[in-house]
């Protein structure tokens, strides 16, 4: 490897293809771990812009933990980090225009201020946000990041959550502007706020309560001081016309011809991001396939330049089942498990939401049958029996989530969601 600042990872599930035998489904799994930063290095600085909800339903202790979430994050920043504040109801509003954190006191003051009221135009301050944050970025050298908070659902400005994740993956894809999600309470559309945050290229936080919304972006925060790569993405080019991709787990993806394209943004210190690519061969091999592989991302600690590292994964035709059998690698053979699994568990909860509770147990069951053999091939898989046991205790209590009434039904499920989150995102 040509730098030690990610490790990166990649396998296919089985090294080998049984010549007349072997299915036409193949997975090839690829996965980048960052090292420890420097504890004496200069970081990266900030531009970011919090985008606060302040409608109606956010009035008493929201709101005044969100005032001290705010208020930890001015404290945390430095006079070289850019911070803008935005706040919105049904009309959007500038607390703070993007500058650098020069005068504390004042920018708490501002905040101090902000009350509760209206309805919720969340892609008003969305957009607001991002233009913030372009206000004042610079060409290279920054961590740009909109940190958007609700309690509720869109039902001002944009409200098509197809058109406000065209809008977050526009803004990630052209300007380079990631966007992180953090939902409060039991009323927000976790979907919406969910795939702004894989489109936006950044963190999807579930806030169960409001006591805990400075720790969650305390959490956040960490992260960005963290950086230890940017502008980060993965390559994959498959041979021409005999592999089509049907499928990417894990981080939203392009495919463009023969070429599979991951964008993995930021990259924090000690942060493990990984994808798996479900592969259909479109006819019998006669000959050995390659798989390229580039992975690019600009160094923040050490070179300070961009860095270009490629490989490649052969998969070898064979006449031997014994040959074969040996081929399995386990660390991509783990997570077919986990992404396979973790896939269908949000599956159910979609039919659950839709009240299709016979075939929510139908496929829960199946991915717990599905399971349990990759469980004793790897016992010591921490990610796996944590993905098991969510799936379990989802169907194990399915009786009782019928019967929920609706606040706690859209507690529980905001919580199941956010935890099979974390574990497709492997923060488990």
């Amino acid at each position: 490897m040509s730098s030690k600042l990610i490790q990166f990872v990649s396998q296919l599930n089985n090294s080998y293809y049984l010549k007349g035998i072997s299915k036409n489904t193949i997975y090839l799994y690829a996965e980048l771990k960052a090292n420890k930063a420097p504890t004496n290095n200069e970081r990266i600085p900030l531009n970011i812009s919090l985008v606060v909800d302040r409608s109606g339903s956010m009035s008493g202790k929201k709101l005044e933990y969100v005032k001290k979430a705010v208020h930890f994050v001015i404290n945390n920043l430095n006079s070289e980090d850019y911070l803008s504040i935005v706040q919105y109801d049904n009309q959007v509003d500038v607390v703070s225009q993007s500058a650098k954190v020069s005068n504390k006191t004042i920018l708490n003051q501002k905040v101090d201020a902000i009350q509760a009221r209206g309805m919720t135009n969340l892609s008003g301050g969305m957009l607001e946000g991002y233009t913030q944050v372009q206000s004042t970025q610079q060409e290279q050298g920054f961590v740009n990041r909109v940190l958007l908070l609700s309690d509720g659902l869109a039902n001002q400005g944009v409200t098509d959550t197809d058109k406000l994740q065209q809008i977050a993956q526009k803004k990630f894809r052209n300007d380079g502007i990631g966007l992180s999600t953090f939902g409060v309470g039991a009323d927000f559309n976790e979907l919406l706020m969910t795939g702004l945050s894989e489109y936006g290229g950044a963190n999807y936080y579930y806030i169960d309560s409001p006591e805990k919304i400075p720790e969650i972006f305390a959490q956040e925060l960490e992260g960005l001081l963290s950086v230890v790569a940017q502008s980060t993405f993965l390559t994959i080019k498959l041979p021409q016309e005999l592999v089509k991709c049907k499928k990417v787990y894990g981080y939203p993806s392009e495919i463009k011809g023969n070429e599979v394209v991951v964008r993995f943004n930021d990259v924090f210190s000690e942060e493990e991001k990984g994808i798996l690519l479900e592969l259909e061969l479109q006819k019998e091999l006669v000959n050995n396939l390659t798989f390229d592989l580039q992975l690019q991302y600009d160094d923040v600690v050490n070179s300070l330049e961009r860095i270009n590292e490629q490989s490649s994964l052969s998969l070898q035709i064979t006449d031997s089942a014994t040959q074969f059998n040996g081929g399995i690698n386990a660390k991509a053979d783990e997570n077919v498990a986990l992404f396979i699994a973790n896939d269908r568990y949000e599956l159910a909860m979609q039919l659950a939401d839709k009240r299709e509770f016979k075939k929510v147990k139908t496929i829960l069951e199946q991915a717990v049958s599905f399971l349990k053999p990759y469980l004793e091939k790897y016992p010591n898989s921490t990610q796996l029996k944590i993905q098991y046991k969510q799936i379990e205790d989802y169907l194990n209590r399915l009786g009782e989530i019928q019967q929920m009434e609706r606040g706690a039904y859209a507690a529980f499920q905001k919580g199941s969601r956010s935890m099979n989150y974390m574990s497709k995102r492997k923060k488990v």
